[in-house]
């Protein structure tokens, strides 16, 4: 078994991002199964089993960030907006002002999909499902000027995860995601495993400055190396969004209260044994881990008896315990949102530095 273990801490969300995202590359650029855990110590450490060597799996990261900066990238597709351009397949842009500005939008995401499965990346797929897409399925004709009608809530068919600022109309896949491909394609690959590791922290999307944004809500606001914040950033692949026709879609791992739009927080499991991503999947779609993460503080008898079964499952499973972390919002007319260090829930009493 060859181990490789990412930096970061199992109080931080960019932390599990990032070893689910490197799984997933790992798994799509060298088509076979990656493992992954955090040891059963004092101090937890991300674990990943890629049968690959750290060179190895560094360069396996700057191929296929040289591959998503290329042109011919569905990251680089457009949508022609009118008086502006957007990346096509962003799941929170600005609202298309009429049904044949929604058609277009959907005919140029079509063409793009199109051409990501006749590349064959299932990861490039999963992707783009797990963030979601505008929500045009609210809209309804206004009037026989053709104007559109919206509820208000194009931005509900989004992954709650993807938590790019929208100052001046700035979107997630072309400000965000497009950039830190193209600054780890330009590594070497000695330099991106030294980002992996935590030797170094090199933050060229944020320009190394104190107050950089390139954790894109997954940590607070501060220099983020972006080899280990691009594999963050794909670790949203791992969390399907359901879709909804009467109300805002669900993404898994977040907590959404009645009449709100966003989480208050979200979870994650904390393996202790090795697992396969496909099994890590089923774990985070489950409607156990929700019933395990959301209701500790209930007193209704029915909710304990449930989060107990809930319990149970994960724990065969080899989940020993979750990480909860509080979302922070800023009250701004853009608001900023932003997840804070997260603390553990025990699902066993066996003695265990998670309990």
């Amino acid at each position: 078994m060859t181990v490789f273990v990412p930096a970061g801490a199992a109080t931080s969300a960019l932390t599990h991002f990032a070893l689910y995202g490197l799984a997933a590359i790992l798994e799509d650029e060298n088509g076979q199964s990656v493992r992954v855990c955090w040891t059963d110590e004092a101090d937890p450490k991300p674990q990943l089993d890629a049968e690959l060597e750290p060179g190895e799996v560094a360069a396996a990261v700057h191929r296929h960030a040289t591959r998503c900066a290329s042109p011919e990238s569905w990251l680089g597709v457009r949508f022609d907006a009118g008086d502006r351009h957007f990346a096509a397949f962003s799941p929170r842009i600005a609202t298309p002002s009429t049904p044949s500005a929604w058609h277009h939008l959907q005919e140029t995401r079509h063409a793009g999909l199109d051409a990501v499965a006749a590349a064959g990346s299932e990861l490039d797929l999963r992707m783009i499902g797990a963030l979601g897409e505008p929500a045009y399925w609210p809209l309804e004709p206004k009037s026989a000027r053709g104007a559109a009608r919206s509820d208000g809530n194009s931005d509900g068919g989004a992954s709650r995860w993807e938590m790019k600022t929208r100052n001046q109309g700035a979107e997630f896949v072309g400000n965000r995601l497009l950039p830190m491909a193209r600054v780890v394609a330009a590594r070497t690959v000695d330099e991106v495993l030294s980002g992996l590791a935590g030797y170094t922290i090199r933050d060229e999307v944020g320009n190394d400055k104190p107050e950089s944004r390139s954790g894109t809500g997954f940590t607070r606001p501060g220099p983020v190396d972006n080899a280990l914040a691009w594999c963050a950033l794909w670790g949203i692949s791992q969390f399907p969004v359901v879709h909804h026709n009467g109300a805002q879609s669900t993404t898994a791992g977040t907590y959404v209260p009645a009449r709100r739009t966003y989480p208050t927080f979200v979870f994650l499991p904390v393996p202790t044994r090795l697992i396969t991503l496909s099994r890590l999947r089923s774990i985070l779609a489950s409607r156990q881990l929700q019933l395990a993460a959301t209701t500790t503080d209930s007193s209704d008898p029915l909710d304990v008896i449930s989060a107990e079964a809930a319990r149970r499952w994960l724990t065969e499973r080899s989940i020993r315990a979750l990480m909860r972390f509080p979302l922070y919002a800023s009250e701004t007319k853009v608001p900023e949102r932003k997840i804070l260090d997260g603390s553990v829930v025990t699902l066993t009493n066996s003695a265990s530095p998670w309990n």
